[in-house]
């Protein structure tokens, strides 16, 4: 690569000129509820998926870059000429908004210098980054010799089925990397299993009783709410364990009486990723811990519920009590959520996502989990084995030097619990968006990025497509 100093100071003058359009394109795609439904004909992640990747290669379009959409799984956006292809992947599909906003989840509205909407920083505006990074390129007239291809997938929080049809039909990138995470660098992501804990049993007749609990939307999310209906016990039975429960676990429950005179029992505690479950506080767990204070009858439902509860108590986000705590030197801790609860009369499921350190083995992980196990049953659900890229590689070199060069601060690669599309590929690192001192909202209500962040990151998005794919 070499760009005369005349090219980069037209290229950070192109970031500016185009600011408002890239804010503007932005809050379109925040617009679009893009969480997955059901697969319907020709919507293989649901309607709002297609729409919302319809939008993005429309505004690739209109900014005048070559555009395909792939049967509606992914699509993406291309510049430049060359045998060899630059990959950058980001996604447009988004979590569920959850409950807890005080502004509109899909509206991008901007207040106090912030953007605010599901999928501002995950992942929609690290992707309008990249965009506008590849326009300010080629507004400065710098030359390249890799084609760019700006890939956008449409299932990343729900298991990548995009980048593996984009992996069958279509050409491989000679390099890749996802915005999709934190700066400076992430050249490792830890293993991530999912596993199902299952419980039935035959009492279910007997009172006081659970009718019915339930809990979470998704795996890779701290549950923020959950809730659960007991029948054949009065308020003053339920109430003071629900007081007690919200002062020892710090979480907020309530318990009401419906016109059947049950008792809904509510708690909210707090969302955050799963990657980092020890910032959020899991409402599900609190519940477990809640109907195990309770006086239920059938000795089936009571065994059940309170091995849950020693298996997984509140606040344990290392798998202590399951016996699968690990870590290493390279990625450090293994992290469990229990992200998902449904309970009726018969039995329950509860579903744990595990992110496990580098160098460790799932079959290990399930095999010392199983051991624990007296009356639940154990399933694993996915496994995707743990990705590391050398902090050698061309590719983290020339990465962090594009970080260095913008932000003036030292970088060095590092490993992380969430899982991105960079692991599909040998070789893909992660790179951006979320900087140190960021706050980190993803995942849960009034998600934001500050404009200052977004248009930083198009800077430092077109300083690596530089250093990457320039002449």
């Amino acid at each position: 690569m070499s760009v005369s100093a005349e090219k980069l100071a037209a290229l950070e003058a192109a970031l500016a000129a185009n600011d408002e359009a890239m804010i503007r394109d932005l809050q379109a795609l925040i617009r679009i509820p893009s969480k997955k439904l059901p697969a319907e004909e020709g919507a293989p992640f649901g309607k709002p998926c297609v729409q919302v990747l319809e939008e993005a290669l429309r505004q690739g379009a209109a900014l005048g870059f070559d555009t395909v959409n792939l049967d509606n799984y992914v699509g993406w956006i291309e510049m430049g000429q060359g045998e060899e292809m630059l990959g950058v992947l980001a996604h447009l599909d988004v979590v569920p908004e959850g409950d807890g906003w005080t502004r509109p989840p899909y509206e991008g509205l901007i207040e106090n210098e912030r953007i605010y909407g599901r999928g501002t920083q995950d992942d929609k505006g690290p992707a309008i980054s990249v965009l506008y990074a590849m326009k300010a390129i080629r507004d400065a007239g710098i030359e390249l010799d890799k084609r760019v291809r700006l890939i956008l997938g449409c299932d990343e929080e729900s298991g990548s089925a995009d980048i593996a049809y984009y992996k069958q039909h279509a050409e491989l990138p000679t390099l890749v990397f996802s915005p999709d995470a934190d700066y400076p660098l992430v050249n490792g992501e830890k293993g991530m299993l999912r596993l199902s804990l299952t419980a039935t049993y035959e009492d279910s007749e007997a009172l006081p009783r659970v009718i019915s609990a339930r809990g979470g939307e998704r795996p890779n999310i701290v549950a923020p709410t959950a809730e659960a209906v007991v029948r054949g016990l009065t308020p003053a039975a339920v109430v003071p364990v629900c007081a007690a429960a919200g002062r020892a676990l710090g979480v907020k429950a309530v318990c009401a009486m419906e016109e059947n005179g049950d008792l809904r029992i509510e708690v909210t505690g707090t969302g955050a990723h799963a990657a980092h479950p020890e910032k959020g506080n899991n409402a599900i767990t609190a519940l477990v811990e809640i109907l195990n204070g309770l006086p239920l009858a059938g000795s089936g439902a009571i065994k059940a519920l309170a091995e849950l509860k020693r298996l997984i108590p509140h606040g344990d986000t290392r798998g202590k009590s399951a016996g699968i705590a690990c870590s290493d030197e390279i990625s450090g801790e293994l992290t469990m959520n229990l992200g998902m609860f449904q309970m009726d009369e018969e039995g329950f499921e509860a579903t744990l996502d595990i992110r496990y350190p580098i160098r460790a083995d799932h079959e290990v992980i399930y095999d010392h989990f199983q051991k624990n196990l007296e009356v639940l049953c154990l399933y694993v659900t996915t496994n995707s084995n743990p990705h590391y890229v050398e902090p050698t590689s061309e590719l983290v070199t020339k990465l962090l030097n594009a970080y260095e060069t913008v932000t003036g601060r030292t970088g060095a690669p590092m490993c992380i619990g969430g899982g991105t599309y960079a692991r599909s590929f040998p070789g893909g690192v992660s790179f951006g968006c979320l900087f140190e001192d960021s706050v980190d909202n993803m995942h849960q209500a009034d998600e934001y990025l500050p404009l200052s962040e977004l248009r930083l990151n198009a800077r430092i998005m077109a300083r690596a497509l530089v250093n990457l794919a320039a002449k």
